[in-house]
């Protein structure tokens, strides 16, 4: 389990911390189980850091853009924005989509790149709960930064 004195962001209370080794997910960390809803969808913060492998941001950002809508069941991008981070081009994409067991989800990510890897923080909830998570989400993407800026 990662060491929240380390991380390169600022997860809500108790949040867990997901053990990942697939080599380019950085950190993984999910809501408490609602005792509510037990087996409901927990919402989730994901980090990843990818090889760019010499493509720039704009064709980073394309060829994510058509790989989501390759991968994820009924993608719908709802927002893309245009940010800089630390002087670097970064975005925030806003998107719907379906989980495996059929849930509407909201995907909101927010990204970066230096150092030839691609930076990406994507946190998922159910989408009729994003509206009570949404500024958390935001206070968590405030918070983050890449590991080449820490």
């Amino acid at each position: 389990m990662a060491d929240r004195a380390v991380l390169p962001l600022t997860l809500p209370e108790g949040w867990e911390v997901l053990d990942d080794d697939s080599g380019q997910t950085t950190l993984v960390a999910r809501e408490p189980v609602d005792a509510a809803r037990p087996a409901a969808f927990r919402a989730n913060i994901v980090l990843t850091a990818v090889p760019l492998g010499g493509l720039g941001f704009p064709d980073w950002q394309a060829g994510t853009d058509e790989v989501l809508r390759r991968v994820l069941a009924d993608y719908l991008l709802v927002d893309l924005e245009k940010l800089t981070f630390a002087g670097r081009p970064a975005g925030r994409r806003l998107a719907h989509h379906a989980s495996p067991a059929g849930e509407a989800l909201t995907m909101e990510q927010w990204f970066t790149a230096g150092d030839d890897l691609g930076h990406t923080l994507t946190a998922t909830v159910e989408t009729w709960r994003y509206d009570e998570l949404a500024d958390l989400c935001t206070q968590v993407a405030r918070s983050w930064r890449p590991v080449d800026e820490a």
